[in-house]
């Protein structure tokens, strides 16, 4: 078995294998909105025990790939625990430290879409001028207003919301959002998608945290940096 993982053949075969497994979600995916229309909206996990699980004829690639990407990270860390176990040198430490590190931001970046797919939220809804919403981790966002600014036609051409955001009944963040302007505490993100003035100005908000947005931020580093470096190592000595 330990051989099995440590084959450069098992990676390029897991790697096929998730290429082709993406490839027919491709397909599957445009053929049967129905299933993946919420995908997007909610999280992993979420959306698998809500709607994957009950719909396997459709979504039984998806995890497929998870399971190609769980064998993929055991002969990562299989590999690399065996490289590193092996003899150094001066004169190669770059050379072999580099893939080793690419492999830390590989699993970091895996690492953080597990903790944003299972300990993440995801929440959106409509909220009128001056309403409040409930949030998880005992907070309360309140809008407290809305700003529009139209033209000499009457068009909208930018607009603007104040909101709050409460925590154990004190005010911890306050701030305009915006169009690509969002509303950060403690990692979690508040969005202005869109107004609606149906029944009065009302907001269209996302509220959203992503525990693993650091280690992906961390993860993705440390590829580019490592790519980098192997790349002009083996660029010099060619």
């Amino acid at each position: 078995m330990k051989n099995f993982f440590l084959s450069l053949k098992t990676a390029v075969w897991l790697l096929f294998i998730l290429v082709c497994l993406f490839f027919i979600g491709s397909y599957m995916m445009p053929v049967h909105r129905e299933v993946f229309a919420s995908m997007n909206e909610d999280l992993l996990f979420s959306w698998i025990n809500d709607v994957a699980a009950s719909n396997v004829w459709y979504t039984w690639w998806l995890f497929a790939a998870i399971l190609v990407l769980f064998l993929l990270t055991i002969n990562t860390i299989v590999c690399s625990v065996e490289a590193i176990r092996g003899r150094w040198t001066r004169d190669d430490f770059l050379l072999r430290i580099s893939p080793q590190i690419m492999h830390i931001g590989f699993l970091f970046i895996l690492l953080a879409h597990l903790l944003g797919a299972g300990w993440g939220y995801k929440l959106s809804g409509m909220m009128p001028e001056g309403a409040s919403a409930r949030l998880p981790e005992d907070r309360v966002l309140r809008l407290q207003s809305i700003h529009v600014e139209t033209d000499l036609r009457g068009f909208m051409t930018d607009w603007a919301a104040e909101a709050l955001l409460f925590e154990n009944d004190q005010v911890v963040k306050r701030g305009t959002l915006g169009p690509n302007t969002p509303m950060f505490y403690r990692g979690t993100g508040v969005y202005l998608k869109s107004l609606n003035f149906d029944q009065g100005p009302a907001a269209i908000l996302v509220v959203a945290r992503d525990p693993g947005a650091v280690w992906a931020l961390v993860g993705g580093t440390l590829f580019l940096l490592a790519s980098a470096a192997l790349l002009l190592l083996k660029w010099n000595r060619a």
